[in-house]
């Protein structure tokens, strides 16, 4: 088994969940890792402060809590954690959300199965997932999503971005993901980039996810609309969308490091 893998958990507001999102590497799931790399993007709650002393718990360097110097979006945070990832010259990215959402024990069978899988995607709403605190318009509207994305990339999609996902540096080193959108849309625009990469493996694994913190039916919809002009985007002209720099924060993107 390899353990040159490291585990991303970008966090926003997370406080609360951080600490609970830290005990899901139990002593076996550590082993699966060379490092895990928490990066805080503006919290106002104080959850760093948390992170930090959760991370002492760990053995010593095995954790690093930073936060970027400047708000880069989600997208421009998992930038930062790519990068960190080719400079170590480590095997790929596990991202796992910092909001305690998503359970890592649901990804890691499947990539220990196969250490030279090139992108392993954590599915909603895939046969055998299993929601807690999912609306049904929710999950409607995300099915329709996925329907309408596969129809344009020709791939059969089951998620187009949850909070747990793998991504090999085979992966990292084929896709330009340093132009796609550095703010929640990241996930759609790297996926459509992947879904042009046929010699590229991508795979869907069942999760579980507790969706405990509603948004706004405002903000989905404004987040709906987000998504309906990538599709059109991409449909009415595919080779300039897959190609454009779809980014707003230019590098170099820095983090400070806060403990432990």
């Amino acid at each position: 088994m390899s353990d040159r893998r490291l585990l991303f958990i970008p966090m926003y507001n997370c406080a609360p969940q951080i600490g609970r999102t830290l005990a899901q590497l139990t002593p076996e799931r550590r082993a699966a890792f060379a490092e895990v790399f928490i990066l805080d993007n503006g919290s106002t709650d104080g959850g760093p402060a948390v992170a930090v002393a959760a991370a002492r718990t760990f053995p010593a360097g095995f954790v690093t809590v930073a936060r970027n110097t400047r708000n880069v979006g989600l997208g421009g945070s998992h930038k930062v954690a790519f990068e960190r990832c080719l400079e170590r010259g480590l095997d790929g990215v596990v991202v796992l959300h910092g909001d305690d959402q998503g359970e890592l024990g649901d990804l890691l069978p499947t990539l220990l199965a196969d250490p030279k899988a090139d992108n392993v995607l954590g599915a909603r709403f895939a046969w055998g997932s299993r929601l807690k605190g999912y609306a049904p318009h929710r999950i409607l509207a995300n099915i329709a999503f996925n329907l309408i994305f596969s129809l344009t990339s020709f791939r059969w999609l089951t998620d187009l971005g949850s909070g747990l996902n793998w991504y090999s540096a085979r992966f990292l080193k084929a896709i330009d993901w340093a132009g796609c959108s550095d703010d929640l849309t990241f996930n759609y625009h790297l996926i459509l980039r992947s879904c042009a990469k046929r010699d590229l493996a991508m795979r869907f694994v069942p999760i579980g996810w507790r969706e405990d913190d509603q948004v706004s039916n405002a903000k989905l919809f404004r987040h709906g609309v987000s998504m309906l002009r990538i599709v059109g985007r991409h449909v009415f002209d595919r080779r300039r969308f897959l190609t454009e720099d779809h980014s707003t924060h230019a590098p170099p993107r820095t983090y400070e490091v806060l403990g432990p």
